[in-house]
């Protein structure tokens, strides 16, 4: 009997050692596993992706690279007030915005001087995308104002195409009545409101 109580101890601490280390063995595996989606993407874990762009960062974070730079300069120069939007992308909204009579989709003759300088920029820049967001005051009709603002919207992209501004870097949409800036309870208000704003998205790359 002795002597088969001799190898069913050392089988048994062998069992315990082995249940040792696949414990030992559990626990640093769950310790070096990727823990994110981010880890699993980027399997040397801890160190991000390199991104081609300068060291200055926006209000979340955002990389600021050379063609926000240089946007930031040409704004600056020209004296156009402009503020940056938080996201995960740089966009720089102008401060500034198209006017247009009442009932009109043709550009007030002060805007299109300016519009024609930020045309002659823009077309420079490949790495900015535009979006431009037309808007109207409460006369007439919504649906008519639902119209009018896309309008004002396309017109203002016509411009910049004329300028050799990409096509495909333009975006436009029309808000109609529903986003006034001011009130429409007085002239100046609906004056206000009858606008086109403009958004620049600045690339990453």
């Amino acid at each position: 009997m002795k002597y088969l109580t001799l190898p069913l101890i050392v089988l048994l601490s062998g069992c315990t050692n082995m249940a040792q280390n696949v414990a030992n063995m559990t626990d640093n595996m769950l310790d070096t596993a990727p823990k994110t989606d981010f880890e699993v993407r980027y399997p040397e874990w801890g160190n991000n992706p390199t991104l081609a762009s300068s060291d200055v960062q926006g209000p979340l974070g955002q990389k600021r690279t050379p063609y926000y730079k240089d946007l930031q300069s040409f704004l600056l120069k020209n004296g156009v007030d402009y503020e940056v939007l938080p996201g995960n992308h740089i966009m720089v909204k102008l401060t500034d915005t198209i006017k247009f009579n009442t009932g009109s989709s043709t550009v007030k003759a002060d805007s299109a001087y300016w519009l024609e300088m930020m045309g002659s920029y823009l077309a420079t820049q490949p790495g900015i995308d535009i979006v431009i967001d037309g808007h109207a005051d409460s006369t007439g009709a919504p649906t008519f104002n639902d119209t009018l603002s896309m309008k004002r919207a396309k017109a203002v992209k016509q411009q910049l195409v004329k300028n050799n501004v990409a096509m495909d870097s333009i975006f436009t949409r029309g808000y109609g009545e529903y986003v006034p800036a001011c009130s429409n309870a007085s002239s100046a208000g609906k004056a206000c409101n009858r606008r086109v704003e403009v958004l620049f998205i600045v690339s990453n790359n």
